[in-house]
Formats: C-alpha cells, structure tokens, sequence
C-alpha cells in the first residue's frame, strides 16, 4: 500500500483522455449541475430570507402599533396569548388555521413582489459564468 496518495491536483501535467477526441463544442454536463447549483444555492436564500421577512411582518405590525414602547409591544402579546389561552379548543383551533392561511398569503405575496429581482439576479450570476 503506498503512503503517497496521488489527488487530481498532482496529475494537471498529465494528458486529459479527451484531448484527442473530436467532441462537438457547447456546454458539458459539469457545466449544467453548475448552473443548477447556482440556482438552488440562489433559490434557498431566496426562500429563507422571504419567510424571514414574512414571519418579522406580524413583530413590526405590533411595533408600529404599539407606538415602539417595549413594555406596551409585550402587554399586547400577554394580552393576545391569555385570550387564546382563555378560549376553547375550537376557536383555538379556528385562530391557528386563519393564522396559517395569513402567514402563507403573506409568503406568498411577498414572494411575488421579490421575484423580479431574484430572477434578474439568477440571470445575471448565470450570464457571468458564461462570458
């Protein structure tokens, strides 16, 4: 057994076995799990950061109405958390669905408004490669 490991770094002097070969010209397909790399690397980030913005919506919608005062911002947490607490198993159950749709409408609204400029960004990573 050798101590040496031979890696793809110490063979760059060595002939690649296509060299010979006549292979018609476009993209090949590491240039294709590439892009489609990109893309997903693009898209996670994409998605992370619109359901950030969309769970930080309801935090600023009581900022703003609480007039930026801390203590009034959690009086009216404590306050919505006793009345769901409070209340019977329908109606919690009932709030938590409405709650869901909301968020999912929020996503999806915000993820609306942002797709332009993720698809010029995608566009433009993608354009960059190439040249």
């Amino acid at each position: 057994m050798p101590l040496h490991v031979v890696t793809p770094f110490d063979r760059a002097h060595e002939p690649q076995l296509d060299e010979g070969l006549d292979l018609p010209p476009g993209p090949t397909w590491r240039r294709h799990a590439a892009d489609t790399c990109f893309i997903l690397v693009k898209a996670g980030g994409f998605l992370a950061s619109t359901y950030l913005m969309t769970l930080g919506l309801p935090l600023l919608f009581f900022l703003m109405i609480s007039g930026g005062s801390v203590d009034v911002f959690f009086a009216q947490v404590a306050n919505l958390a006793d009345r769901f607490l409070s209340a019977d198993a329908a109606r919690q159950s009932g709030f938590v669905e409405e709650l869901k749709f909301g968020l999912i409408g929020l996503a999806t609204l915000m993820a609306i408004w942002r797709m332009p400029r993720f698809l010029n960004e995608v566009a433009d990573g993608l354009r960059e490669k190439k040249l």
